[in-house]
């Protein structure tokens, strides 16, 4: 197979692609419930080997939904899920899912995310905190006081992969990633859930990224000098 500058440009700018995924990926390793991703290529098609230009296209892996570290915290209103399970927000315009269970009071004492999205009970309305003691079950119940304020809605997905992440990483269900009731999962209070970006493999990632970035240049800077000395051979008479 042949290739000309522009096929090696293009697999530059994909190497740059990849490398965005990678710098978000460790820009959010602090950020909790974060959720890492990576974007990598591969050949699609029968004719894959003879129009790579065409058929060498982006394949995004997803997100990694395995689960992160648990931190202690002591704060009452922080809560982490153990297993397969989200948190439900409503926000402004739609219904969101989080893992990150880092939540505060507003002034009318409603559970909410620290964007000021609501966290909703299993009635599907915001779960109203009145009171001083505090106390999070391992199935999501709230008690306050020693009466029963709410219970969490822990929704999960037969389809998880089909969610899409929002700037705040909140994820959104378009429909297609199948919304069921969670019932494999455990409620931590006291807890946040970690990234669960590894930040030595992004690392690590990230060099290999850049040294085929710089092959890819020295690549095109070698057939450029090629195409310069064989065109002013062409133009000698010998």
């Amino acid at each position: 197979m042949s290739y000309d500058i522009s096929d090696i440009a293009i697999a530059g700018a994909r190497k740059l692609t990849q490398l965005d995924f990678v710098a978000n990926n460790l820009a959010n390793a602090s950020t909790t419930g974060f959720k890492s991703e990576h974007l990598y290529y591969a050949m699609k098609g029968k004719q894959a080997q003879e129009n790579a230009r065409q058929d060498l296209g982006p394949t995004v892996t997803g997100l990694d939904f395995s689960q992160g570290t648990l931190q202690i915290t002591g704060n009452p209103l922080d809560v982490a899920i153990e297993g397969d399970g989200y948190f439900t927000i409503q926000g402004k315009n739609s219904t969101g899912y989080t893992r990150n269970g880092s939540f505060v009071l507003n002034n009318k004492n409603e559970l909410v995310t620290q964007n000021g999205d609501y966290v909703l009970g299993e009635n599907s309305r915001p779960i109203l905190i009145n009171g001083k003691k505090v106390q999070i079950d391992n199935d999501g119940t709230i008690h306050v006081d020693d009466a029963v304020a709410g219970k969490l809605k822990i929704a999960a997905f037969s389809n998880p992969r089909e969610l899409s992440r929002t700037a705040d990483s909140k994820f959104l269900d378009n429909g297609n990633a199948g919304l069921k009731r969670a019932d494999k999962y455990r409620i931590s209070g006291g807890y946040l859930e970690m990234s669960n970006v590894n930040s030595v493999k992004e690392m690590v990632e990230m060099m290999d990224i850049q040294r085929t970035f710089e092959t890819y240049q020295k690549i095109i800077l070698t057939m450029a000098e090629f195409d310069k000395l064989s065109t002013n051979r062409i133009g000698k008479l010998f």
